[in-house]
């Protein structure tokens, strides 16, 4: 085993050191040498780059309400050397820039001014000492904003939700299910709800939540903006149940008898009702106006009451025989 190893050093050693491989391994190091000086070379001209980050208005009073946003995104253009620039492009210096409404707002105008000054200084605090800020766009940020009085609104679903075979939608419920809106006296008044932002759902098959955002027209807000939608699920299951069946329309000087006197009715609910459900509340009735034409024919029944939380409600049979007798 150890004369295998010497032999494979041996011959890799003569590969590396061997007169051609030994060109090729100089060649290689003179060639990473020059990339290297090239690559220095490139990266400390000065170049321009633009970039862009997200703008965010913080601190805003509960009743104030924007009626003009401010930008959502500032553009700059700095200037600097290659190693800087890679800095920037693959570091995490560049933040979002936050702006102060308590700083900016001006109360008795309704607006708020952020000059190209402090843009620039809230930007610098995230360059290296060794960039330049060329240019931004815009070269300013503005926004305008109203106060307004607040009302609790109850929170209206809109949603388009339908379930998987066999299932059925329980419950849907809105958490919260009213939110603070701020607006002006006479919008307040006209409002009576605040509407989800419609959301659709097919084939739901087991309980989800959904957060949703509100809809609301300029110059509303609302607090929160968001809600949680709980949707609840459960299983159809299919149950039976016999009740009597009730003659109606009898004159009273006629006995009826029904052969048979109870019925068999088929019905779906959900599991979680199931138990719920009481062989009163369904009512099977004949009608005597449709016996007495067909003394001898069967008479047809109908469902006349069935408890709200079932569906396809079948009866076992539709007719019933029955003998029409004196008291």
């Amino acid at each position: 085993m150890t004369s295998q190893l010497r032999r494979i050093y041996q011959l890799v050693r003569s590969f590396l050191f061997g007169i051609i491989n030994k060109e090729f391994l100089i060649f290689c190091f003179f060639l990473l040498l020059s990339g290297s000086f090239w690559l220095s070379m490139t990266l400390d001209e000065t170049y321009e780059r633009e970039f862009s980050v997200p703008v965010e208005l913080k601190h805003i009073p509960d009743n104030v309400i924007l009626s003009t946003e401010i930008e959502s995104t500032l553009t700059f253009t700095i200037s600097d050397k290659g190693f800087a620039m890679l800095n920037y492009l693959h570091g995490n210096r560049l933040k979002p820039v936050t702006i102060d409404f308590r700083t900016y707002a001006n109360k008795s105008k309704g607006k708020g001014n952020v000059p190209q000054a402090d843009l620039q200084g809230i930007i610098s605090k995230m360059l290296l000492s060794s960039s330049h800020i060329v240019a931004t766009l815009p070269d300013h940020l503005e926004f305008a904003f109203s106060y307004g009085t607040s009302q609790m609104k109850p929170v209206s679903l809109i949603a388009n939700v339908t379930t998987a075979k066999n299932r059925y939608l329980l419950e849907s419920i809105i958490d919260p299910d009213s939110v603070k809106v701020f607006a002006d006296k006479k919008t307040l008044r006209t409002m009576t709800s605040i509407p989800t932002e419609e959301f659709d759902i097919d084939e739901l098959k087991d309980s989800t939540e959904v957060l949703v955002a509100l809809q609301h027209a300029q110059g509303v807000k609302c607090i929160p903006d968001t809600v949680r939608v709980i949707l609840r699920t459960d299983a159809i299951i299919e149950q039976t149940v016999e009740v009597p069946l009730q003659v109606i329309n009898a004159p009273t000087d006629k006995t009826i008898t029904l052969m048979p006197e109870k019925i068999k009715i088929n019905y779906s609910v959900g599991a979680a009702q199931a138990n719920k459900v009481k062989a009163d509340q369904f009512r099977v009735v004949v009608n005597y106006n449709e016996m007495a034409p067909h003394p001898t024919d069967p008479c047809k029944m109908h469902l006349q009451k069935s408890p709200t939380q079932v569906s396809n409600v079948r009866l076992e049979e539709a007719k019933v025989t029955f003998l029409v007798g004196q008291p």
